[in-house]
């Protein structure tokens, strides 16, 4: 533009494109047609709509077809298509096809346009597709009794085997799944701990695999705390450790509640309300009585469930008593029998081990042992000069080791044939180990 003055003002945006036709002219063709799918007995196109539509509005499109074996065209669409999509039906599995559409107007049918390639009839692949909308989330959050739906689209070709499985273990049985071509929804009712945990879509089909996995989080009183065991048990005390729960109930755990009763009574004891520690020792426990236990663990939201009960049987240390053996001495001559009998006890019961030095002693025509929960006895027939000397004894019951030494008296021979006499002392018998 020019003013009065004679400045000239910078030009103006350019016009779109146009194109000068007849008045009643019939459209340009459309854009290069697109196969999107196809499957054995069909094939889907989609194309842009012509540059030029005549000078008049497009009212739809022809869609054209033959086989590429004969080369003869038809239209396929029995009424004008009015999207820029559509789907050819009804067609022979393998076989190859052509396809061309054209516009259409009130003056008329326009030009065509085919697809570059001919296309066969036949199931495309396509591998599995998860769609996530806005509202998409990881984690779920929700409070004991509440409900959660786990809701995924997806797509693929042929339409994907849908699986919902749970990192923990199976499905519980308040998980409802719905599956359908499209979509797959979980859903939980009235939740409790035991949901919590991940849970995993996984979609599959010829072409590949997809998965996708959530986070269920349930806001509850704890579990059960996990094992229970004993350490450095001895004469009425113990130690006792035990695992944290495996399900925590959203929360951390604050405490736990420790409690024991003798097997022979139903009340339960409070050994501690607030532990704050994985572990406890416990004394002034009656000795020989058998005491069960339990562990409560608890959180923000209360005390949860009480751990296996443990039955822990009591171990006591293997004892032997010599005052039954006087002056702790045993004497015999050459060819007579001697007997060693010595009253045992531990719990469990101990097993007795003899030895004469450093031989263990076994059992022979000669050499009988013979052990009960309650004593052991060694008896040696026809005794001769090599059976004397020190007499070893060992009680274990896998709570402590205990050693009992013997000294040795030394035989005197009261005659050179026969009254060789041995002399057995049983001394200082005290447990070691």
């Amino acid at each position: 533009a020019r003013n009065a003055v004679g400045t000239v003002s910078p030009p103006s945006q350019s016009s779109g494109y146009v194109m000068t036709k007849d008045e009643s002219a019939v459209p340009e063709a459309p854009g290069t047609p697109d196969v999107t799918d196809s499957s054995k007995s069909s094939v889907t196109l989609e194309w842009i709509k012509p540059v030029f539509d005549g000078g008049m509005e497009i009212i739809g499109y022809i869609i054209e077809m033959c086989k590429t074996s004969l080369n003869e065209w038809h239209q396929v669409n029995r009424t004008t298509c009015i999207n820029t999509t559509y789907t050819a039906k009804g067609l022979m599995a393998g076989e190859e096809y052509r396809f061309r559409v054209r516009a259409v107007n009130g003056s008329g049918k326009g030009e065509a346009c085919a697809i570059p390639n001919p296309v066969q009839a036949v199931d495309r692949l396509t591998s599995p597709e998860i769609t996530l909308d806005a509202d998409f989330k990881q984690t779920h959050v929700v409070k004991n009794g509440a409900t959660v739906t786990l809701h995924i689209a997806f797509c693929g070709k042929p339409s994907p085997l849908a699986t919902w499985t749970k990192a923990s273990g199976e499905l519980g049985v308040m998980t409802d799944v719905n599956t359908t071509d499209t979509c797959s929804t979980l859903t939980i009712e009235s939740c409790t701990r035991y949901d919590s945990g991940k849970y995993t879509l996984s979609l599959e089909n010829n072409g590949g695999r997809k998965s996708i996995t959530f986070t269920v989080k349930v806001l509850d009183t704890p579990g059960p705390p996990g094992a229970i065991s004993f350490k450095d048990v001895t004469r009425g005390a113990l130690t006792m450790l035990w695992d944290a729960p495996a399900n925590d109930g959203g929360a951390r755990i604050q405490h736990y509640i420790v409690e024991k009763r003798e097997a022979s009574r139903l009340s339960w004891k409070s050994v501690s309300e607030k532990s704050s520690r994985q572990m406890i020792r416990m004394t002034n426990l009656d000795i020989g009585v058998p005491y069960l236990f339990r562990v409560t663990a608890e959180n923000m939201y209360g005390r949860g469930e009480p751990s296996s009960v443990v039955i822990k049987e009591p171990k006591i240390e293997p004892t032997a008593d010599l005052s039954g053996i006087t002056n702790q001495l045993i004497t015999c001559k050459t060819h007579d029998a001697f007997t060693i009998d010595i009253p045992i006890s531990g719990r469990p019961a101990p097993k007795a081990t003899w030895k004469l030095e450093e031989m263990k002693l076994k059992e022979t025509d000669r050499v009988i042992i013979k052990t009960t929960t309650e004593k052991t006895t060694l008896v040696v027939k026809d005794s001769k000069r090599a059976d004397s000397g020190k007499y070893y004894l060992t009680l274990d019951n896998q709570l402590l080791h205990g050693v009992y030494h013997s000294m040795m008296v030394a035989a005197r021979l009261l005659d050179t044939l026969w009254s060789a006499s041995h002399g057995v002392m049983m001394n200082g018998m005290m447990p070691t180990g």
